[in-house]
Formats: C-alpha cells, structure tokens, sequence
C-alpha cells in the first residue's frame, strides 16, 4: 500500500524541490556498525548471520519514515507502509549471482524461515538483473523495496554506487562488508545511496543507531 503525497503541503517540500534538479541528488555514506552479539548468537542459535542483519537493516528501514518515499518517473512522491528487501544471492563458486525479494516480516523466525526457502529456490539461470529491471515484476508504482548486497570477504571504508535515473536512485542502495575485528568488538561497514530530497543526515544516523541496536 502507498499515499500519494500532496507535495505542495509535504513537510520535505523544500528539500525535494531544492534537489530535484541536480545532476545527481544523491548521497552515500558508510558507517561501522557493532555486530559482535548478532554473529555470537546467529552462531549459537544455528541461525544465518547474513539473514540476521538483513533483518535488523529491513527492520531499521522500516522504522524511518523517510526511508519508506519514492519520487515516480512523473514526479509524483509517494509513501510506502512497509518495504522488502531485495538481495544479490551466490549460486556459483564462479561469482554468478541472482536476485531475490524477500518480504518483511517483524517476527525474526518467520522472516528467517521464509528467506531460507526463497533463497534455497532461488534460480541459478534467472536474469540477476530480474527483480531491478523487470518491470512486470518491479515497476514504476512498486518501488516498495531497499536492496542490500553483501561482500563478506572485503572489508571497505567508502562505496560509490551506481544511478539509473537524472532523479537519482529509485530506492535506496545497500551494501555490507566484511566484519573484522576492533578494539575486541566485531564491526562491520554498512553503506547506503539514498536521494538527498528525501533523506538528511538526521534519518540516517537514526537508520544506523537503530541497525545497531537491532543486532545487539
């Protein structure tokens, strides 16, 4: 379900009209987040440490209101009541990967359960490009999605990533690192892309502090 919104009363007005003209009105910022509980417990729990965090990143996600609009190929913004997450998913050793969408779901079993069997179906000669291209499948009123792709064996300080549109981003762009340990806790990068006309930086210390407290 999505509200259209009525942009000429819309508290963001400023900001999405002030952005809305740039060549790229997009940011991306990469920040640490703990997660020295969550892979303690996903390990003591026979749990999967990359669904854990997808759902404590989805959980946060859902959380912030901002990170919950889309502006259409019209123009028009809307927002969504709740959002998926779709993920890059392996199914090579050669690297060769696809896309899956996995809904939300607040109790983090039935999410865990449900992810499991949608990525042990996940189709190893479907376009990997499927979900973010297909329109019959993800088109311009079905925006309702983050997507979050993983690289667990390259730690990073800083991700640029790619923009489709002159409008930015149609949702927001996600990608973990590798954990490593500092100071005896186990961090790892987290870095978003988001459309500046819809996010500051105030949301997205929200997403993070809640991403972290989430996997503790």
């Amino acid at each position: 379900m999505k509200k259209i919104i009525d942009i000429d009363m819309w508290k963001r007005r400023d900001n999405y009209h002030f952005f809305s003209n740039f060549l790229n009105p997009c940011i991306s910022i990469t920040s640490e987040v703990d997660c020295t509980e969550a892979k303690q417990k996903a390990s003591q729990n026979k749990k999967s440490f990359f669904l854990t965090y997808l759902y404590a990143i989805l959980r946060a996600a859902n959380e912030i209101e901002e990170l919950r609009y889309r502006i259409k190929r019209d123009g028009q913004v809307v927002l969504y009541d709740k959002l998926d997450v779709i993920t890059p998913i392996q199914v090579s050793e050669d690297g060769k990967f696809t896309s899956v969408r996995i809904p939300w779901n607040q109790d983090f079993e039935k999410f865990h359960e449900s992810a499991r069997e949608i990525i042990k179906q996940a189709d190893a000669d479907e376009d990997p490009y499927a979900y973010t291209y297909d329109r019959n499948i993800l088109d311009d009123d079905n925006y309702d999605v983050i997507l979050v792709s993983a690289t667990p064996d390259l730690y990073f300080t800083s991700v640029t990533h790619t923009q489709e549109h002159k409008n930015g981003s149609d949702f927001p762009l996600l990608n973990v690192g590798k954990a490593v340990t500092r100071e005896g806790r186990l961090v790892m990068p987290v870095a978003i892309n988001i459309h500046h006309g819809l996010v500051d930086g105030k949301h997205l210390s929200d997403f993070f502090r809640k991403v972290e407290e989430y996997l503790k």
